[in-house]
């Protein structure tokens, strides 16, 4: 996170001259020294410069994301506060793994815009936008980088990742390998409490989950440009088996009696394929600038386990599960733009077709077979117009989505399940500069319809008293935000308030075979709002230490029925950062950064506080030909997840323990950088994401 700094000092001096020449005097030299200054507003959000700054040194795309203002980073998790995880683009091209942003160096970023207030050209889903543009290519021929990382969090891990790219006039050919080979072995301890009709349960579970994941990822592609026509695609083939084991010891009290003891063990294989094709025409004509990008995503996921169940009052059980998932998108999208009085109108459509197949089969009687089909189709149209007068900027937008989802299950449509969806997104925004102060205001609605899984039928055993589910029958969620943003020098604020409608959660119902169990179903809940105020202050010291403070507060009225009672959760939750970035002699940075929560509410859970802190340095030989970073993270391995979740009947306390002490060097080389012109948007995005 971190607003920049323009940090300029002038001295003036006085010298005479001794010369018998009246015509003129030459100094020798001036240097003027200039910091980039604090986050520049817009329409829709935030402008930070990265290029020529202290930024570029973070080491990654994800390390500098981490350092946006109103962003917080939780190991590869991203979230754009108060708005949820955000949509990233590169160059117009959204990303479709966050491993990614692990890709693309710090250096080679020109700029990032956080969008806090996205228009009519996103999907009505679209909450916070991320966009990072990359400096532009020079000069022609063979260029090469290669990305070394190698690290230790409790196991060793390596990453490795080589970009080719060959430039000669209009054509643009580029490739990139990646493989990524991680182990991760989280442990977990929960205390469940449940009201049900036997009487109150007390459940205690403690347990480990071992995963090991390695990634073959390969990319290929290239681009034509000529006279301001621009032209692409690329194929990106991705493979991502993982095997993983569980173990997790249960102890179960009825009414304060020893009612069983359970023992699980399970192991887990998953093999993910995912296939994706992107194409993509950007051109200029006269006043005219037209923009279509072409979309088609195939997916391959497939896991099965073998489970073991022992229980001291009861028989064993010993069961396999097989989970087949296809997934297919064809999509496209069409954008005009053109200049119109005192400012410019973009406007185009947007077309996605659907087909996801989910087979879910066990050889236990205890678990339901499932085989459900969504077929889905949804064409948008959109328009967005901005207009400047005086020092005064207006823009509104206006999307209008129709979907129509078909649900089958065992190959016989379910009318009951199936769903037409007609959605008007509309957005407006005010931005007025007044002296060195901006402010923008802004107004959107948005729309979150459930992930394929949240609508699945297919019930999965969890353990012998309880078992999860999807709802076919959950409504969209809808969010009305109004932002006000503004900026003084190093100081950037912004203020939101959201009213949310039909926002879903996990519920703990009785199970229909056996009211004595019971069924996590995902349930939609009744309307309530949030407010989020945060600051960010960037100074600069001394011309090498670059600190930055953030401190914000969430809050909200939420309200549930809880054991037969309201249950009000509107304890303010605090958030605050504080990162530093020491410029030394020899190029040499060194990054100390600190963030701490406080506890409070989130929806229907009360979030325990936390604390870390980060160290790195950075160093670049050979005029940035080379570069070298070493990083630890969560130095006094402080960092734990604990919570404490409501709904209509349970209680249950979570406390995760992740290895995010995590030590690792990565190694840069750049010969020739080039980066590649690829310009495609991609189409569909949020409903790639859903995938």
């Amino acid at each position: 996170m971190a607003g920049l700094m323009l940090c300029l000092t002038f001295h003036t001096l006085y010298a005479s001259v001794q010369s018998d020449d009246s015509a003129s005097v030459c100094l020798e030299e001036i240097v003027v020294k200039a910091f980039p200054k604090k986050a520049k507003i817009t329409s829709d959000g935030f402008e930070i410069k990265i290029a020529g700054t202290y930024l570029a040194n973070s080491g990654t795309a994800l390390d500098v994301l981490g350092k946006m203002p109103f962003v917080s980073k939780t190991a590869s998790e991203l979230e754009v506060i108060g708005k949820g995880k955000p949509i990233v683009y590169v160059n117009g091209r959204q990303i479709r793994d966050q491993s990614e942003l692990e890709q693309l160096a710090s250096s080679e970023i020109k700029s990032v815009d956080v969008v806090t207030s996205p228009g009519a050209r996103y999907n009505s889903s679209v909450n916070a936008v991320i966009r990072i543009t990359t400096i532009a290519p020079v000069g022609e021929g063979f260029s090469f980088n290669d990305r070394t990382t190698i690290g230790y969090k409790r196991y060793a891990y390596l990453f490795e990742q080589a970009n080719l790219n060959f430039r000669k006039n209009g054509f643009d050919l580029f490739g990139m390998l990646n493989y990524e080979n991680y182990r991760e072995c989280p442990r977990f301890d929960n205390i469940k409490t449940q009201h049900l009709k036997s009487g109150t349960v007390y459940q205690s579970s403690y347990g480990k989950d071992f995963t090991k994941y390695p990634v073959y990822e390969g990319k290929a592609g290239i681009n034509y440009n000529s006279n301001n026509q621009y032209v692409g695609f690329y194929y990106d083939f991705a493979y991502r088996p993982a095997k993983g084991s569980s173990c997790t010891f249960t102890s179960r009290l009825l009414n304060s009696v020893l009612d069983d003891e359970l023992k699980y063990n399970g192991n887990n294989q998953r093999h993910n394929r995912q296939h994706l094709i992107s194409a993509y025409y950007t051109g200029k004509s006269g006043k005219w600038q037209l923009t279509a990008n072409l979309d088609a995503l195939w997916q391959i996921n497939n896991r099965s386990t073998n489970e073991n169940e022992t229980s001291v009052f009861n028989s064993a059980r010993i069961f396999t599960t097989d989970n087949h998932v296809d997934n297919r998108l064809l999509a496209g999208n069409i954008t005009a733009a053109l200049p119109v009085w005192k400012g410019d109108l973009h406007f185009g459509a947007e077309l996605s077709d659907i087909l996801r197949k989910d087979l879910y089969l066990s050889d236990a009687e205890f678990i339901s077979d499932n085989d459900t089909e969504i077929r889905e189709t949804t064409s948008a149209i959109f328009a967005e117009m901005s207009q400047t007068y005086g020092k005064v900027s207006v823009s509104a937008g206006l999307r209008c989505e129709y979907t129509d989802s078909r649900y089958f299950l065992w190959g016989e449509k379910k009318d009951d399940q199936s769903r037409k969806y007609l959605n008007i997104a509309p957005n407006i925004s005010v931005r007025i500069p007044t002296g060195s102060v901006t402010t923008n205001l802004s107004y959107m609605r948005k729309t979150s319809r459930p992930a394929f899984e949240q609508l699945s039928s297919a019930v999965r055993y969890l353990d012998r008293y309880s078992y999860e589910s999807g709802n076919p029958n959950l409504k969209p969620i809808y969010r009305d935000y109004i932002t006000l943003s503004s900026s003084w020098r190093d100081i950037s604020m912004e203020l939101t308030y959201c009213s949310t409608k039909n926002y879903f959660l996990w519920q703990t119902t009785p199970y229909p075979v056996n009211p004595d169990m019971t069924l996590l179903k995902m349930e939609n809940m009744p309307s309530y709002n949030t407010f989020d105020a945060f600051a960010n202050y960037s100074p600069c010291f001394f011309s090498i230490w670059r600190p930055v403070f953030m401190a914000g507060v969430i809050m909200q009225d939420f309200k549930l029925n809880h054991n037969g009672a309201e249950m009000v959760l509107n304890k303010p939750l605090g958030i605050f950062r504080f990162n530093n970035a020491i410029h030394l002699p020899w190029e040499l940075w060194i990054n100390v950064d600190l963030s701490a929560q406080t506890s409070g509410n989130g929806d229907n859970v009360y979030l325990k506080s936390r604390w870390n802190c980060d160290l790195g340095v950075y160093k670049s030989f050979d005029n940035n030909a080379w570069s070298m970073k070493l990083q630890l993270n969560d130095v006094f391995n402080t960092y734990r997840e604990q919570m404490t979740l409501y709904d209509v009947s349970s209680t249950m306390r979570v406390r995760k323990i992740y290895d995010t002490r995590d030590l690792s060097l990565t190694i840069r080389y750049n010969f020739n950088a080039a980066l590649s012109r690829y310009k495609g948007r991609g189409a569909a995005n949020a409903e790639k994401d859903r995938l």
